[in-house]
């Protein structure tokens, strides 16, 4: 017989199984399960975007802006609802109908920062540490990756130095620079050369550290170690060269640099940046044009490192954004735009490491 007691103890077990431990235990895990992947992709592929965004303002010399994601906070909500309607009549089937609800309600709280102030801005104006290149090199990127982005000149071969900073008018000077990028990158695909720190040869420790830029005794008999020392006029039978910050070349045992900052190797990616046909007719953006005064095609510096192009996009894209009207696009298949964007974020947060923002901070709670 059901009676009013029988349905209040069911009740009872009911609601004891709903919030039993085990119930309640489940949902963290389940949580993380349902939202972890979905924020990891969110802030990969904002992050992508703000720096595609950086780079195409760069291009139109519109000041550039960056807006880190501080914290990211959700606060879960388990809420639970039983209720019951029955009837006794004297006589007649007893009915009783117990309905229930389970829920949860996500209440996520994003905090942004503004990455602004004078330490910032002296980290993107200052010129990439000698470490970062070894870094790199020891992370499996590509020397002349490396090199083509952010070294603007070697042993006084330029490497468009005029395309570290806004769009200029004339054509850069860049060839015989590509060429020893190449030469580089073949001895390094060939495992015949290698970056160090701190070893001479002679020295165990250096204060501060050196860099050294090590070959093997096989690459001083290959044709692409010769041309390589011929034009950066280095002695041909030497193994070990000290790798330093300097203007031009003097001394055939070292191999002298001007690094760029992460502001110029932003600038010149840039350059890479494929603007509408519109947007140089009406002066939106800079005309590089050649000595012979025909337009110069940056293709020819930057299309094997990076391209940014505008227009209507493939069914794929790695990264889009849209702005002064029109879209700008990675191809998900031009798989060297990708590695060197990912260059391009790996440095910049090298070099902006855990600087505190002296800006506002922004902080979104965000309901359904």
């Amino acid at each position: 017989m059901f009676t009013i007691r029988k349905l209040r103890a069911l009740l009872a077990v009911l609601l004891l199984t709903l919030s039993t431990p085990g119930c309640i235990g489940s949902l963290g895990p389940r949580s993380v399960e349902l939202t972890r992947n979905h924020y990891n992709m969110a802030a990969q592929e904002t992050t992508a975007q703000e720096l595609l965004m950086n780079l195409v303002r760069l291009r139109y010399r519109d000041t550039p802006y960056f807006l880190q994601i501080a914290s990211l906070s959700s606060n879960l909500k388990l809420g639970a609802e039983l209720g019951a309607s029955g009837s006794l009549p004297s006589s007649g089937p007893r009915i009783a109908t117990i309905e229930g609800i389970v829920g949860y309600e996500e209440s996520p709280t994003v905090t942004y920062v503004p990455l602004v102030g004078d330490r910032f801005v002296s980290q993107l104006l200052e010129p990439v540490d000698l470490g970062v290149l070894m870094l790199l090199s020891h992370s499996g990127w590509s020397v002349d990756r490396f090199l083509r982005l952010l070294v603007q000149e070697i042993n006084g071969i330029p490497n468009a130095p005029s395309a570290s900073g806004p769009t200029p008018t004339e054509e850069p000077v860049f060839e015989e620079f590509l060429r020893v990028a190449e030469l580089f990158r073949i001895l390094q695909r060939d495992r015949r050369l290698a970056l160090t720190q701190g070893i001479s040869g002679m020295e165990e420790t250096q204060t501060p550290r050196r860099t050294y830029l090590h070959f093997t005794a096989e690459a001083l008999e290959t044709p692409e170690f010769r041309e390589l020392a011929r034009r950066l006029r280095l002695e041909e039978d030497r193994r070990i060269f000290e790798l330093a910050v300097g203007l031009g070349s003097h001394d055939p045992t070292r191999i002298t640099i001007v690094p760029r900052s992460v502001l110029s190797a932003l600038f010149y990616a840039s350059q890479g940046v494929e603007v509408p046909l519109q947007d140089l007719e009406e002066g939106r953006v800079t005309r590089t044009r050649r000595s012979t005064g025909q337009p110069f095609d940056w293709q020819r510096l930057t299309g094997s490192l990076i391209r940014i192009r505008s227009g209507d996009p493939p069914k794929t894209v790695y990264s889009a954004i849209r702005y002064r009207g029109s879209l700008f696009y990675i191809d998900d298949s031009d798989l060297e735009s990708k590695s060197t964007f990912s260059m391009l974020n790996l440095v910049l947060a090298l070099q902006a490491g855990d600087l505190p923002s002296t800006g506002p901070l922004l902080t979104l709670p965000v309901s359904q």
